[in-house]
């Protein structure tokens, strides 16, 4: 029988060592299961500490579970003897793209990672164009990677892990240094790799609007998993979302407003798009 799954946490746990190697740190993830079904784009949304950026390590064996299993495509993250074959399943992008770009040029940078593994020169070619094209960034791949914004970096980045073929890319809060047009770029670059390309995508985020796009949306609180579900099944819970400091995307927070105003609009506006559908529905009712 064909597994849909990607990714499956089955009953995991995680937690740090202390400096002095004999305190026992709290479980930054406690007994956590979970499974990211192929293609989905999956967000993940908790305040700081709440142990999603240590679901993103575990998901592809830069961090091993203290108990519990992660498997990749069946295999177990725990066997060194697959972590090879794990990370070029699932690649990781972290939140500063300045600690993941090596090279002094961008299309060098992107090779980087076909190259360690042993990918032959003209297919490495393919590929850089490729995932630069993909990313929206080949005509900057002469350029210097210092010398481009925020966002660009990030999509350089990305590329960097496209050019690896993963089936899964998982992004660790990718925009959170960025200024709005950089998230926009890198949101865009998301969608398209879900939406065109196929690939899962699970975007760790503590940006709301951008969850919304997700067509899953995990919410973690306290090394643990507290809502699990569609964008409008999530941001329905707005009670239990502000009581571990979160909250529903601006954008529902003006729809709720006008409700109460006596506007006659749906209870379940997440988007920009849905409001001004709504909006526009109501202007020519009148």
């Amino acid at each position: 029988m064909q597994n849909d799954n990607i990714i499956e946490f089955h009953n995991v746990s995680y937690r740090y060592e202390a400096d002095d190697g004999e305190e026992k740190l709290p479980l930054v993830v406690n007994n956590v299961s979970l499974n990211f079904k192929k293609g989905d784009f999956i967000a993940i949304l908790g305040h700081n500490g709440s142990g999603k950026s240590t679901l993103a390590k575990l998901s592809n064996s830069i961090l091993i579970p203290e108990s519990g299993k992660v498997l990749v495509n069946g295999m177990d993250t725990a066997d060194e003897d697959l972590s090879y074959d794990i990370r070029r399943t699932v690649g990781v992008v972290f939140q500063n793209p300045d600690n993941q770009i090596v090279a002094t040029i961008v299309e060098e940078d992107v090779a980087f990672g076909p190259e360690n593994l042993g990918v032959p020169p003209e297919e490495i070619r393919k590929r850089v164009d490729n995932a630069l094209k993909a990313v929206g960034m080949y005509e900057y791949r002469g350029h210097e990677p210092h010398k481009l914004s925020g966002g660009q970096k990030q999509r350089v980045a990305i590329a960097g892990i496209i050019a690896m073929l993963p089936e899964c890319i998982v992004l660790d809060e990718p925009t959170a240094m960025l200024d709005p047009r950089g998230r926009k770029e890198v949101m865009d670059t998301c969608l398209k790799l879900n939406r065109e390309m196929g690939m899962t995508v699970v975007f760790i985020t503590h940006f709301m609007e951008e969850a919304v796009l997700a067509n899953r949306v995990i919410v973690m609180d306290d090394a643990k998993i507290i809502l699990d579900g569609t964008p409008k099944q999530v941001f329905h819970n707005s009670e239990l979302l502000k009581k571990v400091g979160l909250d529903v995307p601006e954008t529902a927070k003006l729809a709720n407003d006008l409700r109460r105003s006596g506007a006659p609009l749906p209870e379940d506006i997440l988007s920009a798009d849905e409001f001004s559908d709504e909006i526009l529905k109501l202007l020519r009712r009148k």
